[in-house]
């Protein structure tokens, strides 16, 4: 009697969803590419499992990560033409050539409390140009006159030397007739950096950088204000503090 309690007790649950041929496949399909969503290998794999189901399923597998993807532009087959063609053609550039290079980018964030402000950067190989801060919704006179405020045309050759060039995007700004003029009237050399491809601009990664390093400067000026903390309470006998 006893026996036969313990062998419905072992029976007793739910059934397992992943079959041993799923779970090889689903392991499969992992390392062929460990970049795969747990949506696409469910797509795969034809499983009519939930992704929730197929990701633990995956995560034992090496190499799998449960991470959110990095946002990336709409990239269509144009893009993907000249994303390609600018590859190619710029290739056989070595160091010394891209140290020439002043890439610029504009980050979008939003102050505490209020509306969205637009930074603009630059950097080259030995150094970086002054921040700027720009109107959300630029106008090619906005533009000319921030590139002026910057200090564009000293800061160029001071950064790369008097054969510098300055990279961009097609952007409508970038490409409007009183930009040009300025870049003609100053001899301003261009690398046109093609649309929706932030992978091929340096600064991109720039951001996140140093968005990494204030909140960690952040957490560290947090943690060791503890014994200014402490102190403020007792000096106010209880009271609080303006932490």
């Amino acid at each position: 009697m006893i026996l036969r309690v313990m062998e419905q007790k072992k029976s007793s649950g739910r059934p397992k969803k992943i079959s041993p041929a799923l779970s090889r496949r689903i392991r499969l399909a992992v390392r062929q590419d460990t970049g795969r969503s747990s949506a696409q290998i469910k797509a795969i794999t034809g499983s009519d499992c939930s992704p929730i189901t197929i990701w633990r399923e995956a995560s034992g597998e090496k190499g799998f990560r449960n991470k959110k993807r990095l946002p990336r532009p709409r990239f269509l087959q144009r893009h993907k033409i000249a994303h390609l063609d600018f590859a190619r053609v710029h290739q056989t550039w070595d160091i010394e050539r891209w140290k020439k290079v002043i890439p610029p980018d504009m980050f979008s964030t939003r102050h505490s409390g209020g509306g969205a402000i637009m930074i603009w950067g630059a950097f080259s190989f030995i150094g970086t140009m002054e921040l700027q801060v720009v109107q959300v919704r630029q106008t090619a006179a906005g533009y000319v006159e921030m590139l002026q405020r910057a200090s564009l045309m000293t800061e160029g050759p001071c950064l790369c030397g008097n054969d510098w060039v300055f990279q961009q995007d097609n952007a409508a700004v970038h490409n409007a007739r009183l930009t040009k003029e300025f870049f003609q009237e100053n001899n301003i050399t261009l690398l046109d950096h093609p649309a929706c491809s932030p992978d091929l601009n340096p600064i991109e990664n720039i951001w996140g950088w140093m968005a990494r390093e204030v909140y960690k400067s952040l957490l560290e000026t947090l943690a060791s204000s503890m014994p200014k903390r402490l102190f403020e309470v007792i000096n106010k006998n209880g009271g609080a503090t303006h932490y």
